[in-house]
């Protein structure tokens, strides 16, 4: 059996048009993005989590959940699956809904016991059907054993292999861009694609976080933005205004925020070059967007592992070429012949809707 599935965040549509075509492309089910990282740390939830299962379930694709993985011990992990559990049983699934573990990022000693007792914790809270998805190099390289799951569901992505070559794996993550141009799978024994989800929502209550050293909690003098915010109406909780906010976080267009959005809420506009990390950022997309590189910033920020940053992370940026800090008497169209481009291609760039509107301490990508 090779059956076709794919699997989708914050980053994919959410409509009912979408999952047909999908569908229509030969998918047979989709695993919707959930959580990542703890409930007392990153606390992010996908917002169109809600929306994708109930118009993937609309279309009659099988549903699976995962949770992107920021563990870095036992006690972490245990935190991280009841914040899973607990999303998920917001969304009204079901007990027998297959629940994933995506754990690419290799943050904890001993990856293997962490992610077999996040497994288990899951399980522990009503949720029996579990499995675990990873990259290749992680179960060749040791980091990850195929043998040491029972017989939990192994997702694997090898790219660009004739055959994964793994042991005991259930499904195939074999391309980055097929059904709708986005990760296509493939499922070998039907769990992600066959049958339909049936059963109840669990009632087994849900321990509080405890308390250990975790990542992915954002740095003081930061706030995560959530649904209904507005800038102006977050300025005033912080007792500041929403022009030095827009300034200090580089916004272009006030009227326009998004959920998950980690902002600096405290102190004023200033050339110190930071930057605070939102969900689903790379080092090295990061370096790339500020003109620098991956091991300047590894070695500016005291980073071990640059495959391991955390959303609302404070990180210390040199080297911006291709960025200017708006100077108090600055407009657009002279920032614009000191770099050599038009005004109307740094207001593209930077979101910016009304040219005339920029901020002292406003960071201008060029």
């Amino acid at each position: 059996m090779r059956n076709q599935f794919i699997d989708v965040s914050s980053y994919q549509p959410d409509t009912v048009a979408f999952f047909q075509a999908a569908k229509n492309q030969g998918a047979l089910g989709v695993v919707v993005k959930l959580t990542e990282g703890s409930e007392d740390g990153s606390a992010y939830v996908n917002p169109r989590a809600a929306a994708q299962i109930r118009n993937a379930l609309a279309v009659g694709l099988r549903v699976s959940c995962y949770h992107f993985a920021r563990y870095t011990s036992v006690a972490d992990a245990q935190n991280e699956a009841r914040f899973f559990v607990k999303i998920a049983k917001q969304f009204g699934m079901y007990d027998d809904t297959l629940m994933i573990d995506d754990a690419e990022v290799h943050s904890a000693a001993d990856y293997q016991s962490a992610s077999l007792a996040f497994l288990q914790e899951v399980e522990a809270l009503g949720y029996k059907n579990t499995g675990i998805y990873s990259m290749k190099s992680f179960f060749t390289g040791g980091i990850l054993n195929s043998h040491g799951f029972d017989s939990r569901k192994i997702w694997i992505a090898g790219y660009g292999v004739t055959e994964l070559g793994i042991d005991n794996a259930s499904a195939w993550q074999y391309s980055y861009h097929s059904i709708m141009g986005i990760d296509t799978s493939y499922d070998f024994d039907g769990a992600f694609t066959t049958g339909s989800v049936s059963g109840n929502v669990p009632q087994v209550v849900i321990p509080e976080p405890k308390p250990v050293q975790h990542v992915g909690h954002p740095a003081s003098g930061t706030y995560i933005v959530q649904p209904g915010d507005t800038l102006s109406g977050i300025a005033e909780k912080y007792g500041t205004t929403y022009q030095n906010l827009a300034a200090i976080n580089g916004i272009g267009n006030p009227n326009q925020i998004n959920i998950g959005q980690v902002l600096k809420v405290t102190g004023k506009a200033s050339n110190e070059n930071t930057y605070f990390v939102q969900s689903g950022d790379m080092l090295s997309g990061i370096a790339t967007k500020f003109g620098t590189t991956v091991s300047d910033l590894a070695s500016r920020n005291h980073i071990a592992n640059p495959n391991v940053i955390y959303v609302g992370q404070k990180l210390y940026l040199a080297g911006q070429s291709n960025a200017y800090t708006v100077q108090a008497g600055d407009t657009l169209t002279e920032i614009a012949s000191k770099v050599g481009k038009t005004w109307q291609a740094l207001a593209q760039k930077n979101g910016i809707v009304n040219p005339n509107v920029i901020y002292v301490g406003q960071t201008i990508q060029i």
